[in-house]
């Protein structure tokens, strides 16, 4: 390790998707992400593996997919799904690598971050913006080392129930409601303390920046700003339609473009390791399901993705589901009779709106065994021509394309029914009675 290792900063929003100014939210108070985007380069084709937060980031973490590295359902409380046992999360190779490293607020891909991740500081979870006054803080504490550092800042916003107690939430009547939601009373309400949670985010990383700008880690200090998956809402998080997938991905570094807006070329968080191991200088290891974009970031050498995935197999209940996504299509394949829209149980916090959401659009039913959708004429995924005739040859060429995928990454739902940990700890220990 030498002291031109790049700093790495990364800043991870809860169900954030891409609710920002630089995303075409008109409403959206994000004024100083957007001033990061214009002075670095964002994606607009940027999606996470899995639309809940454990599964997502545990694929970006390992560069390996939900289903093959363990994290197939939410980690915290009961539902205790964990990384497999032989699985390397980036901290260990920054660790590894010389960096000092940090976790400031969330971690959501391992139940036991001691025993399972190299942290080697803790920073209390606060909101969004007192956070942020701890990391000022240890900036100012760090002073002059050659030490490179990684630390890794999660927020909880703008997570239901959407806090914002140091921003004022905006009139209802002044949120625009997209397509694929109906225009009724809990829908704009949710929207606007939404956004002002996510405005609450804005105010905390630009303490952040003005920090970094002001330090020894000027010049010399990647930045990524992103979200485990799509915005809280139906049709969205715990879906596998675009508007569950999409994330923010904008990033800042040395020697890399200003005021690039990557419009064509289609990223998966599980691409993210493998691209910061490269800007390491780290060798990338064999097993590494994700593709490296850093020759984007530095002028270098890139093969694009011509397709990217995504899955779920638990959040508050069973449902799996796996999905492939080119430029013009998305094919979806449901294996069991799951509802069409997943609830959370907490109608009074993190399910409110969506009984009434549901309603509104119709959502009753099971899911179709496939979803097919022209994304070019149909964004919204709002048409399924899975059984349209005239449609028959892509739906069964992206059905092979999807499951050529499964069976190379060693998915365990193409051999039956996947348990979580839950399952295995209660079974344990009912037989043991």
């Amino acid at each position: 390790m030498t002291a031109q290792a790049p700093n790495i900063i990364n800043v991870i929003c809860h169900d954030l998707g891409q609710h920002l100014g630089c995303y075409g939210v008109k409403e959206a108070r994000t004024p100083t992400i957007d001033a990061f985007a214009r002075d670095g380069i964002l994606f607009k084709k940027s999606f996470c593996t899995a639309p809940q937060c454990s599964p997502s980031r545990a694929a970006l973490w390992t560069g390996r997919f939900p289903h093959a590295n363990g994290v197939v359902g939410l980690t915290h409380g009961y539902f205790a799904n964990d990384l497999n046992p032989d699985e390397v999360h980036f901290t260990r190779f920054a660790a590894d690598a010389g960096y000092e490293t940090h976790l400031f607020g969330t971690q959501h891909e391992t139940p036991r971050p001691q025993e399972r991740l190299s942290f080697q500081h803790y920073h209390q979870q606060k909101d969004a913006i007192a956070m942020a006054g701890d990391f000022v803080e240890m900036i100012k504490n760090r002073g002059e080392t050659d030490q490179p550092l990684y630390a890794s800042f999660g927020t909880f916003e703008p997570h239901r129930p959407f806090p914002h107690e140091r921003v004022d939430a905006l009139p209802h009547d002044q949120m625009t409601v997209p397509p694929f939601l109906p225009d009724i009373p809990v829908v704009r309400e949710d929207l606007a303390a939404f956004e002002a949670s996510a405005a609450a985010v804005d105010v905390a990383f630009g303490m952040m920046l003005e920090a970094i700008r002001n330090s020894p880690l000027a010049g010399n200090t990647i930045i990524i700003f992103t979200a485990d998956h799509g915005m809280p809402f139906v049709r969205a998080k715990m879906s596998l339609y675009d508007k569950g997938l999409e994330v923010p991905l904008i990033i800042q570094g040395p020697g890399m473009p200003q005021g690039i807006v990557n419009e064509t070329d289609m990223i998966s968080n599980v691409d993210i390791l493998p691209t910061l191991l490269e800007l390491m200088g780290h060798p990338l290891p064999d097993n590494l399901h994700g593709r490296s974009f850093a020759g984007l970031l530095t002028g270098g050498k890139y093969t694009p993705n011509d397709s990217v995935f995504g899955e779920m197999t638990y959040h508050t209940n069973y449902d799996p589901v796996r999905c492939v996504r080119t430029h013009k299509w998305k094919l979806i394949a449901s294996f069991d009779s799951a509802p069409r829209q997943m609830m959370a149980p907490d109608f009074n916090n993190n399910g409110k709106g969506y009984p009434e959401t549901c309603l509104a659009l119709e959502l009753d039913g099971f899911h179709p065994p496939y979803e097919l959708f022209d994304l070019e004429a149909d964004p919204y995924e709002l048409n399924n021509l899975a059984d349209d005739p005239a449609h028959a040859e892509t739906r069964d060429g992206l059905i092979r394309q999807l499951r050529d995928w499964m069976e190379r990454t060693g998915d365990p739902l193409l051999d039956g029914p996947i348990p979580q940990a839950a399952y295995i700890q209660r079974m344990a220990a009912f037989k043991e009675v």
